[in-house]
């Protein structure tokens, strides 16, 4: 094999592979912009992040999505229950200006405070 050969089947499995990914992201029926289009925003995407803008107003609850290893990052003081698969509702605090990685998760999240919860959060491709 010529070494023209094997660049150009390495870049043309890389463009398979980028293609598969974003089909891959549009037909997830979890992806949170599907799910809750009031609540997430795209903010910023490219070929190795996706940031979204979340908002949810005290008293909502957002239904059930997947998230895939992220960073949040808190914009406002927040009190959440977070139901993630299988596992018990857990309470937490955030205040603002924290940062929280995450790995891939699939939950609901309430509201339960009495501010609007306010979140950047940076979600990694694969």
């Amino acid at each position: 094999m010529t070494r023209k050969t094997l660049v150009l089947t390495a870049i043309g499995a890389v463009v398979v592979g980028v293609a598969l990914s974003a089909v891959r992201q549009t037909d997830d029926t979890l992806d949170p912009i599907r799910v809750a289009p009031d609540s997430h925003k795209v903010a910023f995407e490219n070929m190795f992040v996706r940031v979204l803008e979340v908002r949810v107003r005290p008293g909502s609850v957002e239904p059930r999505h997947r998230h895939p290893h992220g960073l949040s990052v808190y914009l406002a003081s927040q009190d959440t229950r977070i139901t993630v698969d299988g596992r018990a509702p857990q309470v937490s605090h955030r205040e603002a200006g924290s940062f929280v990685w995450s790995d891939a998760v699939i939950h609901t999240v309430e509201n339960v405070g009495s501010t609007e919860m306010h979140v950047l959060r940076i979600e990694l491709k694969r």
